[in-house]
C-alpha cells in the first residue's frame, strides 16, 4: 500500500512538472499592437480598443509588448446601435438599446506565418438609458472593447 502511494504521488509530481503559469507557450513572446484604424463613425473608439488590448495582453505574463516579434492589425468594422421595444406599439420611443461593436484582426508572426488573417470579434451589451444616453451609451465602449480585447488575446495565445 505505501509504495502504491509512493508510485501515485512521483506520478502526480512528474506529471505537474510539465506545467507552466498561463498555459502552453503561444507561438510568439513578444507582440507589437499596431495603430487601431477606425472604418465606423463613431470617434475616439480607436484609443479605447488600443489600451484595453495593451491592458489584456500586458497581462499575460508569456507575452512581452512591443516591437519584434508578431504584429496584430486591428480595425473598428462596425458599430451598431439597435432600439429595442417590449410593446408593439412602442416603436419610436425605445428606452433600450442593444449596442455591438465588430473588430477586425490579422495576427502574423516575425517570420511571416499568419496565425489568422481578418478574423472578427464582436461584442455586445444592453443599455437602458435613464439620464445622459450619449454619455451612458459612451460608457459600455470600455466593457464592450475590454471583450473583446480578451477574445483577441485568447485566440493568439491558444496554441496552434
Amino acid at each position: 500500500m505505501r509504495s502504491a502511494l509512493a508510485v501515485l504521488a512521483l506520478g502526480l509530481l512528474a506529471g505537474c512538472s510539465a506545467y507552466r503559469l498561463g498555459g502552453p507557450a503561444p507561438a510568439f513572446n513578444r507582440l507589437e499592437i499596431g495603430t487601431v484604424r477606425n472604418a465606423t463613425s463613431r470617434a475616439g473608439t480607436h484609443a479605447v480598443l488600443q489600451q484595453k488590448l495593451a491592458e489584456s495582453f500586458a497581462a499575460d505574463p508569456r507575452i512581452k509588448l512591443g516591437p519584434g516579434g508578431a504584429k496584430l492589425a486591428v480595425e473598428v468594422t462596425q458599430y451598431r446601435r439597435e432600439g429595442l421595444t417590449t410593446k408593439p406599439n412602442d416603436a419610436y420611443v425605445y428606452t433600450s438599446f442593444r449596442a455591438t461593436f465588430v473588430v477586425r484582426c490579422s495576427l502574423t508572426t516575425a517570420d511571416g506565418r499568419v496565425l489568422f488573417r481578418n478574423r472578427d470579434f464582436s461584442a455586445t451589451a444592453t443599455l437602458q438609458a435613464t439620464g445622459d444616453a450619449a454619455a451612458e451609451e459612451r460608457s459600455l465602449d470600455g466593457p464592450l472593447f475590454a471583450d473583446i480585447a480578451a477574445q483577441v488575446r485568447e485566440a493568439a495565445t491558444t496554441a496552434w
